[in-house]
């Protein structure tokens, strides 16, 4: 029925996937068929227009398309419009957390396990990338920025692979982030951690959207896939409540701030 009402199943297809700009004749024609089925639940017009429209606006990271991978492209745009942000990492600080030394550190190492990479990776990508990802992080401290809540496994600050200075430098960026800044929340779930608490093995971000800018989302990051998107209610809940249950079952900020700290003196004087 809803493809009838905008006129193909092709046309539907690609509002779907985001391929064409949405009309604002068929987000009417769609909110009469929702009345219809519903029988009469009120479906606010308006906020769907304002949807539709800010759809079709120019991403904010469209000049860095071409260095940024396509499976995120959902993510860099709702999380602007989320009003809590909830992550789970279990391999590296979080991207919107990351000092840019260790964000390069990273890049140069997806890039050395990459098919077919003997040669070093381009360096003008490189910075645009570390560009962006600062444009991204920026964010978090604007007025009306959404509330964010991490938590890292602790094998995440015991990281060996980069060197010294870009692990100490990032750990105090993060002390310094959950101590000082009052939107941002960082847990560290421990080594001693209570057994019943069962982590995801790679890196899950809930998005708790704004009234009027869609629904609630999960990305989860995949080594295989890129990353896979979760937009059911049920399983959102689920994730929701996952991630709920491991920020109270992380170490409070005070032994966050201890834990962390324990890990720059690990690394104080060495190079």
């Amino acid at each position: 029925m809803a493809a009838k009402a905008i006129g193909s199943e092709s046309m539907l297809s690609k509002y779907e996937t985001g391929k064409v700009p949405v009309q604002e004749r068929h987000v009417r024609r769609l909110v009469q068929l929702y009345a219809l089925y519903t029988q009469g639940d009120p479906v606010d017009l308006e906020a769907c227009l304002t949807m539709a429209r800010q759809s079709n606006e120019k991403e904010w990271f469209a000049e860095y398309r071409d260095v940024i991978p396509d499976h995120g492209n959902r993510l860099f745009s709702q999380e602007r419009a989320a009003r809590e942000i909830r992550t789970f990492e279990a391999h590296h600080v979080p991207g919107l957390l990351q000092t840019p030394e260790y964000a390069q550190a990273i890049m140069e190492e997806a890039a050395a396990h990459a098919q077919g990479a003997p040669h070093p990776p381009d360096r003008a990508a490189l910075r645009r990338r570390i560009a962006f990802r600062l444009e991204r992080q920026m964010h978090l401290f604007l007025p009306g920025a959404p509330d964010f809540y991490a938590v890292l496994d602790e094998n995440v600050l015991r990281r060996t692979k980069f060197s010294t200075p870009v692990m100490r430098a990032q750990l105090r960026h993060l002390f310094t982030l959950a101590e000082n800044s009052p939107g941002i929340h960082i847990r560290v779930l421990p080594f001693d951690a209570d057994a019943g608490l069962v982590p995801p093995h790679s890196s899950v971000t809930l998005l708790l959207m704004q009234s009027g800018y869609g629904d609630d989302l999960v990305y989860i990051e995949s080594s295989n896939m890129g990353g896979v998107y979760v937009g059911d209610p049920a399983a959102v809940e689920k994730h929701r409540q996952r991630l709920t249950t491991l920020f109270m079952g992380a170490a409070d900020k005070d032994a966050t701030l201890a834990i962390i700290d324990e890990h720059i003196q690990r690394l104080v004087g060495r190079r």
